[in-house]
């Protein structure tokens, strides 16, 4: 079930939802000058050209990788 709500600039709460559910709104601004390797929890030391980022239990953290050495990653792409 998909919890539809709407928060007013006086930060009310109205919900479609079940009333137990909460929502949670952040702000965030973004400049030019941030940069995926500026995150605390990315790791971008092994990144090469054509890396992919993958989340990393171990350590809760992203990592940049040249290669995916993951026996749980399972690619579908779909019935053709």
């Amino acid at each position: 079930m998909a919890l539809q709500g709407k928060i007013t600039a006086t930060r009310g709460l109205s919900s479609a939802g079940i009333s137990s559910k909460t929502i949670v709104a952040r702000n965030m601004q973004l400049t030019a000058a941030q940069s995926l390797s500026s995150l605390a929890d990315v790791d971008t030391t092994a990144r090469t050209d054509g890396s992919i980022i993958l989340w990393d239990d171990t350590t809760s953290t992203f990592k940049v990788r040249p290669d995916v050495q993951n026996i749980n990653l399972k690619i579908i792409g779909g019935s053709f």
